[in-house]
């Protein structure tokens, strides 16, 4: 019942912060929760959960209704480095930011 997303396109502090927010509670409520919040990381946490949510679904014969999140791990991904032209014929680099999550469910019975 776990559901693993590497190279997220965020930063993981972006996404750590909403999934502090959905910790420990049921998959209904998250997805309620997750559509109405004005967050970057609402979407990205949504599809995990409801491909987390379909694991536990067909491949171990569970409700939906049964589930509750039991823990949102947010790490560090790697970083691309590029550049970016400015006056004088210079260039200033910067990263673009990964993340790599994992959700976990647990059925409450």
């Amino acid at each position: 019942m776990t559901a693993t997303l590497k190279y997220a396109l965020m930063s993981s502090k972006k996404l750590g912060l909403v999934a502090s927010m959905v910790k420990w509670k049921s998959v209904l409520e998250a997805r309620r929760f997750l559509t109405f919040l004005p967050k970057k990381a609402w979407k990205t946490l949504l599809k995990l959960i409801n491909s987390a949510t379909a694991n536990a679904e067909n491949n171990l014969d569970l409700k939906k209704e049964d589930l509750y999140i039991d823990t949102i791990n947010v790490g560090k991904g790697p970083k691309i480095k590029r550049v970016r032209a400015v006056g004088r014929w210079r260039m200033h680099g910067y990263e673009h930011h990964r993340a790599y999550v994992s959700v976990k469910l647990w059925v409450k019975k």
